[in-house]
C-alpha cells in the first residue's frame, strides 16, 4: 500500500462577485422595467465591471474564476417568491497572487474605481486587514461584493 502525502496551503484572497439580471432567452427584448440584456451582453457587462474594479490594483491579482458561479440562478423578486423568468449573471473570481498585508489597499483600490465609475457603494468595511468588505451597485441593477475568505488549495 502506498501513502500519499498532500499538503494543503491555506490563503487569504478576496474574492470579487458580480451580478446583473437579465431576461431569458425565451422572454421578449422588452420588459415593463424597460429594455432587458441578452445573456451574451449582461456576461460582457459583468465582466467590464470587475476589470474596471480591479484595474491599477498593485501588484495586479490573478483573476481566478470560481467554477460554481456559473450555474444558473434565477431572479426572485424581493415582493414575492415567484420566478420571473429572468436569470442572474453572476461571476466570481478569487483575486489571488495579492499579499496578504495588501488586501485591504486592494479593497480601498476597487472602492475607488467603482466610485469612479460612476457607481454606489452601498457598504463599505476597506480598512479592516482581517476581514475587508465592499458592497455597491451601477444605476443598471448590476450589483459587486467584495469579501475576504480562506482558500484551502490541495
Amino acid at each position: 500500500m502506498t501513502r500519499r502525502l498532500r499538503i494543503a496551503t491555506v490563503s487569504a484572497v478576496l474574492v470579487l462577485l458580480t451580478t446583473g439580471c437579465l431576461s431569458s432567452p425565451t422572454e421578449e427584448a422588452m420588459t415593463a422595467e424597460g429594455p432587458s440584456l441578452s445573456e451574451t451582453q449582461a456576461t460582457e457587462r459583468v465582466e467590464r465591471l470587475i476589470r474596471t474594479a480591479i484595474a491599477g490594483i498593485t501588484p495586479p491579482p490573478k483573476l481566478e474564476l470560481v467554477p460554481t458561479s456559473l450555474a444558473d440562478h434565477p431572479c426572485i423578486p424581493n415582493y414575492g417568491n415567484k420566478p420571473t423568468g429572468k436569470i442572474y449573471i453572476i461571476r466570481s473570481y478569487y483575486l489571488s497572487e495579492l499579499p496578504e498585508n495588501l488586501l485591504p489597499d486592494a479593497a480601498r483600490k476597487i472602492q475607488t474605481n467603482w466610485e469612479e465609475a460612476k457607481n454606489k457603494i452601498t457598504a463599505s468595511r476597506t480598512g479592516s486587514a482581517e476581514r475587508p468588505r465592499l458592497s455597491g451597485e451601477t444605476s443598471d441593477d448590476f450589483y459587486m461584493s467584495l469579501r475576504r475568505c480562506l482558500r484551502v488549495d490541495r
